[in-house]
């Protein structure tokens, strides 16, 4: 379960103030010099020493093109037993600018937090290419272990046995993603529409999406959508492995679609499914039912299938705050690739969609199994869902 956050910057960085950026940020928080222990058929955290590691390679002349090879390998690798810690630096490296690749490890953070590690690593990179002492920086998180039995096993909720646990196929497929971008004009269309309508941007961009996956014959109209939710925070001390799954939780919505129905009312609903499931905690009882299956000590394989979920799309959302200039650095554009494992239904097709807003500008990435659909068929959903987007607000750019 990795992600790649990749960053567009401007600005003379050198491989010294590259580490020395990466240390201050693990000195910072404990999960990111964490790294996984094998003992027997059980896995735990463990502190490490080590640095980040940090695998450069020169900027390709494509530049715009220049992120997917590179996410890609950074996706696939696995994070081994190997005392390293559970994330990674891809650094394509140019004179004057560059991009850089983070991939974490989901266990240590998640788009929201890793967005504020992009945000602190900058502060740091500026601060250091400025000849000054690092700033000070706000927001830090106090390293304490929460009551996970409090957080996770209510009076209200309790726990409860898994009844079933359906069956994963590994069939060695492959994936890939594609990139497509609303300008500052669209974007602020968008989110003014939503705001008219009483519904997050979240909402708006998953019906878009699932309405352009229908349209495409890529999902049946009835069907049920799955919106991540993370309930933990950034600098949680160590976690078992089986806590570590319990970050994959998600928020089920069956639904019915019509791909030319108007965008809103799809929109509202999912937004009010959403609402009213997390009122009524649906995903701490579905913690409670991974932490119950926990119980009797199940094997790595075991636990990776019930880890599984059936459906046909995940999405991870978000709009964060993160600077642009920080001295003589300057970001230049921001966004994620959410992960899926390579592992399929041969009637359940999956995809994620990755949305961040940077800049005023709207990033999204749809991450896609290639034996399911290949990249031209990718850039086409892509587009229809932009679209759409476009379409709903009245607005001419994108």
């Amino acid at each position: 379960m990795n992600f790649t956050v990749i960053a567009a910057y401007r600005g003379p960085l050198d491989a010294k103030t590259l580490d020395a950026g990466l240390a201050a940020l693990q000195a910072r928080h404990l999960l990111l010099r964490s790294s996984i222990t094998w003992q027997g058929n059980t896995s735990q955290f463990s502190p490490t020493s080590q640095p980040v590691p940090v695998l450069v390679k020169p900027l390709p002349a494509d530049q715009l093109q220049a992120w997917k090879p590179a996410a890609k390998s950074a996706l696939r690798q696995r994070f081994d037993d190997n005392g390293e810690p559970l994330w990674r630096v891809t650094w394509l490296r140019g004179d004057v600018c560059g991009q850089l690749m983070l991939t974490f490890h989901h266990a240590v953070a998640d788009g929201l937090s890793a967005m504020a590690l992009v945000q602190q690593l900058f502060q740091h990179l500026g601060a250091g290419l400025n000849a000054r002492n690092a700033t000070e920086l706000t927001g830090a998180v106090e390293e304490r272990a929460p009551d996970l039995a409090l957080t996770f096993k209510t009076d209200r909720y309790g726990a409860f046995v898994v009844q079933s646990i359906p069956d994963r196929q590994d069939a060695g497929l492959t994936t890939g993603y594609v990139l497509e971008e609303l300008l500052a004009e669209a974007c602020r269309a968008l989110l003014g529409w939503s705001r008219e309508r009483g519904v997050r941007l979240n909402a708006t961009l998953q019906a878009a999406f699932l309405q352009a996956l229908v349209g495409g014959g890529w999902l049946p109209s009835a069907t049920t959508t799955h919106t991540v939710v993370n309930l933990r925070g950034l600098a949680q001390p160590a976690l078992s492995w089986g806590l570590m799954r319990l970050l994959r939780v998600c928020v089920d919505a069956p639904i019915e679609i019509d791909p030319a129905a108007p965008l809103d009312g799809l929109a509202r609903q999912l937004h009010q499914v959403l609402q009213d499931q997390l009122r009524d905690g649906k995903p701490i009882m579905a913690l409670n039912t991974i932490t119950a299956a926990l119980e009797d000590s199940p094997s790595p394989q075991e636990l990776w299938r019930r880890s599984w979920r059936e459906g046909g799309l995940i999405t991870n959302l978000g709009r964060v705050p993160v600077q642009a200039h920080h001295g003589v650095m300057e970001l230049v554009s921001l966004f994620f690739v959410a992960n899926i494992e390579p592992i399929a239904l041969p009637d359940k097709p999956l995809a994620v969609l990755g949305a961040l807003t940077f800049r005023e500008r709207l990033m999204l990435t749809c991450f896609h199994i290639e034996q399911q659909m290949n990249e031209n068929e990718a850039m086409a959903l892509m587009a229809d869902m932009k679209r759409r987007l476009l379409a709903a607000t009245g607005s001419n750019g994108g």
